[in-house]
């Protein structure tokens, strides 16, 4: 992680401005490289290759410190230039099928670099062609003309052994290898099954404006929409669920459904008595004598959406447990005494309620509001 120095300029020898904050100089990626690290770096298996009739796996290491390696050879992709570090084990893993009398460790840079294009010709030939341009080993170091390189750090197996490469790419070379990336291994997602996931048994929600909300007080009812999918997760519909015995019993399979806010389209549609009746509770909400007049700084954020969903009970499961859940699952939760629901507000717990109902539709009414205590 990169350190600030938040030194004061004041304490340092040369400084003209008292007070100054000045940072250490943060890593800087062009946007090639940004792109081609988060495409190295997502969960990958092992490349597999064949080197002289060979099986060598080729994997690709997290960002770190690198590791200093011995043999250092320039690598040229047309006019891009690159820098190949190895060390011993996988430069002899690389060469091995030439079945040279002696390793190249102790060969000078320009010779070890002549060895080893010859014995990778045979991956060298088909890079070059996808690439478009001539690939090249030499002795030398090559310079990236002030760019940052971008540090790839590699592990080469096979053999019952394994070996370190280490590849410096500037914004060039990065460039230049971009069409590799569709030949990388498929993305194996990591499965994250100890993640805690909440779920949520919803007897209804409504949507209010903010300063509907401010005017509720205990005793107040408010009109709910019933969801299809009573069950929910991170605010979303789940699944279709029904009480049974002493538990809940999923009756659909737990599919997180579209929009952010338990918005699913009814089975049977909205009646225009229910919208008669949205109307009718957010009317009264609004003329609501007892509330009292909100500052005028406020007003502009009265119209600001909120949504109420009365919940009558939740459940910590893990993303693994909550993977293997389907049709006939049965959760451990019941229906509380006297309906009594927990109102929550975008998230946030505002109080308490108990479910009623309005005519052939359900309501909450309001039994105690944070802070009333």
């Amino acid at each position: 992680m990169t350190k600030l120095d938040l030194m004061p300029a004041t304490g340092r020898q040369g400084s003209t401005t008292r007070g100054t904050v000045v940072a250490a100089r943060l890593p800087r990626f062009s946007p090639e490289q940004a792109t081609l690290l988060n495409a190295l770096h997502r969960p990958r298996p092992a490349l597999a290759l064949s080197l002289g009739e060979r099986a060598l796996r080729l994997r690709i290491l997290p960002p770190a410190e690198p590791t200093p390696l011995p043999v250092a050879l320039g690598l040229s992709l047309g006019d891009a230039p690159a820098l190949l570090r190895l060390g011993h084990d996988g430069l002899a893993l690389l060469t091995r099928h030439l079945a040279l009398r002696a390793g190249l460790e102790t060969c000078e840079p320009d010779l070890t670099a002549l060895w080893l294009e010859y014995a990778l010709l045979e991956w060298v030939e088909p890079l070059e062609a996808r690439l478009g341009v001539a690939l090249r080993l030499d002795g030398g170091q090559p310079s990236f003309d002030g760019d940052e390189a971008l540090d790839i750090l590699l592990q080469l197996e096979g053999d019952g052994g394994t070996g370190q490469l280490h590849l410096s790419l500037g914004a060039a070379a990065t460039r230049a290898v971009a069409p590799l990336l569709d030949a990388l291994p498929a993305v194996a997602p990591r499965a994250c099954s100890a993640l805690p996931v909440t779920v949520q048994w919803v007897a209804g929600h409504q949507r209010l404006r903010l300063d509907e909300l401010r005017g509720l007080r205990p005793g107040d009812v408010v009109l709910l929409e019933r969801p299809v999918r009573a069950l929910a997760a991170a605010g979303r519909p789940l699944a279709e669920v029904e009480e049974q015995g002493g538990g809940l019993r999923l009756v659909t399979t737990p599919l997180p459904g579209p929009g952010d806010d338990l918005d699913a389209p009814r089975a049977d549609g909205d009646s225009p008595r229910n919208e008669t009746g949205n109307h009718r509770s957010r009317d009264a909400m609004a003329e609501n004598p007892r509330s009292p007049k909100p500052p005028p700084d406020t007003v502009a954020l009265d119209g600001l959406p909120m949504r109420l969903v009365c919940e009558l009970g939740r459940l910590e499961l893990t993303l693994g447990e909550l993977r293997e859940l389907g049709p006939g699952s049965v959760l451990p939760l019941t229906r509380p005494r006297e309906d009594a629901v927990d109102l929550v507000v975008n998230g946030r717990p505002l109080g308490r309620g108990r479910l009623v109902e309005i005519g052939d539709g359900l309501g909450v009414q309001i039994v105690r509001l944070t802070g009333d205590e």
